[in-house]
């Protein structure tokens, strides 16, 4: 591999191991092209080595980079495979055994090269026959020379723009894309024209026009997964951070985790740099001119005003009867995921009865305790009830620095929400936030309060799937540091 081809792989790779959730910045991709250059593209194992000194920085980054660089740089393995019912357009089929064994001996002692095959005096003047035997492609095929065949098909690939392949369906068009700039048409052209005069010749021919098909489809399916899977992988979460949470299937559950658990990481690196405490406060210039008056008006001695700011804290309080209770349990998991930007946070869950859930967080796995919440509070809803009993366990410990997050479609079955409690609690607390998982033209249809409830709320807004939560506590945390 040359310098400016190694060097454009490289690049691309760099752009690879960023789709893997491994920070490569700028400075560091200047490292590794410079390692690369010092090191030389020829041993792979030696490149990876010292490639994973520069751009892995922690045991995480060192697992996923070594599983990028393995799949990225998948050596090529030369294979050869004959069909005779192959046809243009049409994608090989897979190599049997036996295939490869009556191959392996085609390609072996017992035959004759496609020069010897065409040593015939009808063969000497034909400028098709020339212009094929002079080709470089031509040459790297029959000798096996893997370097040329391979920069050859880097080029190609470069200029049939392979690495555009989004879709998997597009492996056959992107195939043909790669062969055209390749010149495999050459070798059509001399394998329809001796088909009948050389039969030899034809076969051998056909023989190097499959190895070179098949070269090109397995380049073509390496830039599929180098290069369109991180796309569907984005592509899928960002369609999977729309969907509304309520229509979330269990065998999906597992893309959602990790969903929340880099949603939660690119939160927590963003608003978990705490701003610095000032060790004084503001001057206080009446206690300072008061000790001045010893040192005749002097102010050697200075005072300042201690500022103590209290801590802020997070109360969650979660409607998780059958109408709300998927949005619920994403909620909460978001919340904890976050524990490391959110230390201060209460779980409250209701149906009718309200109670605190907080130690349950604490003690079991995050999806154990969502179950047990579900299994416990779950039922018909009761709003009237649950702000009392929240009222009652804990609105003597809300103050200033709190913000509570209430979850829930305000539907109360056409009985009197208590919007009164709802309200004091408002008057206590620094926000008061309302989710609700229903569009906003649902609001106030039906037996929804909502429409009276946002006149007790600082914030309520319409919240059902995983990228507005992601906004609202991007929001949340914002206001909460900014103090």
């Amino acid at each position: 591999m040359t310098s400016a081809t190694g060097s454009s792989q490289l690049l691309a790779f760099i752009k690879f191991l960023r789709g893997k959730d491994v920070p490569v910045s700028p400075a560091d991709t200047l490292d590794a092209v410079h390692a690369a250059g010092l090191l030389g593209y020829e041993d792979r194992t030696t490149l990876r080595d010292g490639l994973a000194a520069v751009l892995a920085k922690s045991t995480f980054e060192e697992s996923a980079y070594r599983e990028a660089f393995d799949l990225f740089f998948a050596p090529q393995h030369p294979e050869t495979k004959t069909s005779d019912a192959t046809t243009d357009g049409e994608e090989p089929s897979e190599p049997t055994e036996s295939s490869f064994q009556n191959n392996t001996a085609t390609a072996n002692d017992s035959a004759p090269s496609l020069e010897d095959l065409l040593k015939d005096p009808s063969a000497e003047n034909d400028p098709t026959l020339a212009g094929l035997m002079s080709s470089d492609l031509m040459n790297a095929l029959q000798d096996g020379d893997e370097g040329t065949l391979a920069m050859a098909i880097e080029a190609a690939a470069e200029a049939a723009k392979v690495d555009e392949i989004r879709l998997f369906t597009q492996r056959g068009q992107f195939t043909r894309r790669l062969l055209d700039a390749l010149g495999e048409n050459a070798l059509r052209d001399a394998a329809i024209e001796f088909e009948k005069t050389q039969p030899r010749a034809f076969e051998e021919i056909q023989r190097l026009r499959e190895t070179l098909r098949y070269r090109a489809r397995d380049r073509v399916e390496r830039a599929y997964l180098v290069h369109a899977a991180g796309d569907t992988e984005d592509f899928l979460d960002d369609a999977l951070s729309e969907v509304r949470l309520a229509n979330i299937s269990p065998h999906q559950m597992a893309r959602m985790r990790k969903l929340m658990d880099r949603m939660a990481r690119k939160l927590a690196s963003r608003h978990g740099r705490r701003r610095r405490k000032k060790r004084r406060g503001q001057l206080n210039v009446p206690m300072t001119l008061r000790a001045s008056v010893a040192t005749d008006g002097i102010p050697f001695n200075t005072h300042w005003r201690q500022i103590q700011k209290k801590k802020p804290q997070v109360m969650a309080i979660c409607d998780v009867s059958g109408s709300v209770a998927a949005y619920a349990k994403f909620l909460l998991m978001f919340l904890y995921a976050l524990q490391d930007v959110l230390p201060r946070t209460r779980s409250f869950a209701f149906s009718s009865s309200l109670g605190e859930v907080t130690d349950w967080f604490s003690e079991l796995p995050v999806e154990e305790a969502v179950s047990r919440v579900n299994r416990v509070y779950g039922g018909a809803t009761d709003y009237a009830r649950a702000l009392s009993d929240f009222n009652e366990l804990a609105l003597q410990d809300i103050n200033k620095a709190t913000t509570v997050i209430i979850l829930g479609d305000a539907r109360n079955n056409n009985s009197d929400p208590r919007l009164d409690l709802l309200a004091e609690i408002k008057a206590k607390c620094k926000r008061l936030i309302w989710l609700n998982p229903e569009p906003r033209l649902a609001w106030g249809t039906g037996d929804s309060a909502m429409l009276p409830v946002t006149q007790h709320c600082h914030l309520a807004t319409e919240c059902n799937n995983l990228k507005q939560l992601e906004r609202i506590i991007d929001t949340l945390l914002s206001a909460m540091h900014g103090n």
